[in-house]
């Protein structure tokens, strides 16, 4: 089966889009900081294929990274602790009862177990979901659990994250408005992870990196 068509019927499947239905209610109530929704879901589909697209790839990775996207936090629905490998293990068994099989399955699957934590991969598919995925942090992202966290609050006045990548550079750009802590957000934990995984991502595919704040240098 082709990629493409995996991709759509998963994006179809009432049943995944029920799961972040109610991952969101529950984080709209919870503990947790940070949405893992349809919306967190489409903007880091989005991310990977702006990546994958500026280097090349085929559309039948392409279209693979989108599947381990869609289905990287169907696992939070029993909590963020360990839910990569609750997403692997849904999305393994949730390939096997639809009778879903097609080309870098294998990379699919080791995509979403390894996507919290990117180092000492070769596995394209994952490298490109850790980063699309540690990138997007904008207001969208703050559920109401959040919006005190020293640090995490200041995504709430991150509006959008731009990503090219021309002439072996990976261009990043996160658009704020004017009431951004920059040294808040330079001081919180989660930055650094952010960081460590684009320096990580690049100095896997030999490319250079440039990170804007409103298009000014963030010397990372």
């Amino acid at each position: 089966m082709k990629s493409k068509l995996v991709y759509d019927y998963i994006k179809n499947d009432k049943d995944i889009i029920n799961i972040y239905n109610e991952i969101e209610e529950l984080e709209q109530k919870g503990e947790n900081w940070a949405y893992h929704n349809v919306n967190h879901i489409n903007k880091v589909t989005d991310l990977v294929v702006k990546i994958l697209e500026g280097l090349n790839y085929s559309s039948e990775i392409i279209y693979a990274a989108k599947i381990a996207a869609i289905m990287h936090d169907v696992g939070v629905i029993e909590g963020k602790n360990n839910h990569a490998l609750r997403s692997y293990e849904y999305t393994k068994k949730y390939f096997e009862i639809n009778n879903i099989v097609f080309d870098n399955i294998d990379l699919v699957l080791e995509a979403i177990k390894n996507h919290s934590d990117v180092f000492e991969t070769n596995n394209i598919l994952c490298l490109v979901l850790t980063l699309a995925d540690k990138l997007d942090n904008t207001k969208y992202r703050v559920t109401p659990a959040g919006y005190d966290v020293e640090g995490f609050r200041q995504f709430l006045y991150i509006n959008d994250i731009f990503l090219e990548i021309n002439n072996g550079i990976l261009k990043i750009n996160f658009e704020a408005d004017e009431m951004l802590n920059i040294d808040e957000l330079f001081n919180y934990y989660f930055i650094k992870k952010m960081v460590n995984v684009i320096i990580y991502f690049c100095s896997k595919l030999n490319l250079k990196y440039e990170v804007r704040i409103n298009n000014n240098i963030w010397n990372i």
